[in-house]
């Protein structure tokens, strides 16, 4: 039986984790941000030793909310020049 965090953490050692977003998203977010967000979801479902803090949780999640707004903007920037080309 394959669990998601089995799937989760061999799409992460082949670097596909790309295959574990929504497909409803289209592609529409920060890779990196998702990249972040999905190892750190494997962290608290870890073993309880080795699970991150509440305060080290938050921090990642801001970490990547600041990935994702700074990608955003990227392509937001991208389609703007794009529309006026």
């Amino acid at each position: 039986m394959c669990t998601c965090r089995s799937q989760a953490s061999t799409l992460i050692q082949d670097g596909n984790v790309s295959e574990f977003a929504d497909p409803r998203l289209n592609g529409e977010y920060s890779t990196e941000a998702f990249d972040l967000s999905l190892k750190l979801a494997l962290l608290c479902t870890g073993h309880k030793k080795q699970r991150p803090s509440m305060e080290q949780v938050v921090s990642r999640l801001e970490k990547a909310h600041e990935i994702s707004m700074r990608d955003d903007a990227k392509r937001n920037n991208i389609s703007i020049v794009e529309s006026l080309a």
